[in-house]
């Protein structure tokens, strides 16, 4: 056997092996009329949860997650996300075994794997991450989501997409291809970051809501002017605002239309999912720093997010 031929060997069987890890982390959710959704057991601080697709949930009541052939348990609705179409399940005396997140941050052509469970054995495709970015509908443009080429079997929302050791990148989804188009025209499966999940599951957990960080602009994606460049590192678009909402946190601040937001605290903001990503509801009630460009100069601002009262910035 060539060295090419026994790398990709090793290769499946990684892959294979890494199914087998994930199998005890991933269920099967019953709470729609045609096929089940799986889900995916997720550790929070106290406790696990069931995590899911939140259109594989259409009732809130008889929800049932089968674990195995003879493993059915009764689990109940906490919440729900829409804007990531997440849910979020609690079953009694769930024994399953947490997934394992990946600690390294997932990249354009990391090898992945689709796993979903339908039914009571898991089902797996494999492919590549193709883009990372956001789902642009209507006015809205999300998070930043993961787009990979892996096949979305039916029943796969819910799932993990995890890396050749059975680390979870993320939860899959094909609840926002239903209501948008991702960036570069990607038809593959959708993941919310396994850091997203993170957030949404605490805070529906602690709050029974997710929140999200308001600071009251209308924003819209800008080049640079070269003249302002120097101010910036390695960064070509900032984000122009259009609009300051009364006695918001950005307009207490002092922020006028016409400012260009080019990074929040160490991290660039090059476009709308940036900002969005980077109010979360951790940032509510804490201080962050704004670097802004004002006729092309540089400026500091210091302000405080609120939870969001609606869709916002």
């Amino acid at each position: 056997m060539d060295a090419s031929h026994s790398s990709l060997d090793q290769l499946s069987e990684a892959f294979a092996d890494a199914v087998e890890k994930v199998t005890p982390s991933v269920v099967s959710v019953v709470g729609r009329r045609r096929l089940p959704g799986t889900g995916t057991i997720w550790q929070t601080s106290d406790a696990s949860f069931v995590v899911t697709a939140s259109h594989v949930v259409e009732r809130e009541e008889s929800i049932e997650i089968v674990a195995g052939e003879h493993d059915h348990l009764t689990a109940s609705l906490v919440s729900r996300d829409f804007g990531c179409d997440l849910a979020v399940l609690r079953v009694d005396d769930l024994q399953a075994q947490p997934i394992v997140q990946r600690e390294r941050p997932a990249r354009v052509g990391n090898l992945v794997m689709a796993v979903g469970r339908p039914f009571v054995t898991p089902s797996a495709t494999i492919g590549s991450i193709t883009s990372i970015g956001a789902i642009r509908f209507r006015r809205f443009q999300t998070p930043t989501l993961i787009h990979a080429e892996t096949t979305p079997l039916p029943g796969f929302s819910g799932g993990p997409l995890v890396d050749p050791t059975g680390a979870a990148v993320g939860i899959n989804t094909s609840g926002l291809m239903r209501r948008g188009r991702p960036l570069g025209g990607n038809t593959g499966i959708v993941t919310i970051p396994a850091q997203q999940v993170d957030y949404i599951v605490a805070d529906i957990v602690e709050y029974g809501r997710v929140r999200y960080g308001w600071i009251g602009v209308a924003v819209q994606a800008v080049d640079l002017p070269a003249s302002a460049r120097d101010n910036v590192h390695d960064q070509d678009t900032g984000l122009l605002i259009t609009g300051v909402t009364p006695d918001s946190p950005a307009m207490v601040a002092g922020l006028v239309v016409g400012d260009i937001l080019v990074a929040m605290g160490d991290q660039p903001l090059t476009d709308i999912a940036d900002l969005q990503q980077l109010l979360s509801g951790r940032q509510i009630g804490s201080a962050i720093a704004l670097q802004v460009l004002r006729g092309g100069s540089p400026v500091s601002v210091e302000l405080t997010p609120v939870e969001r009262p609606e869709r916002g910035h």
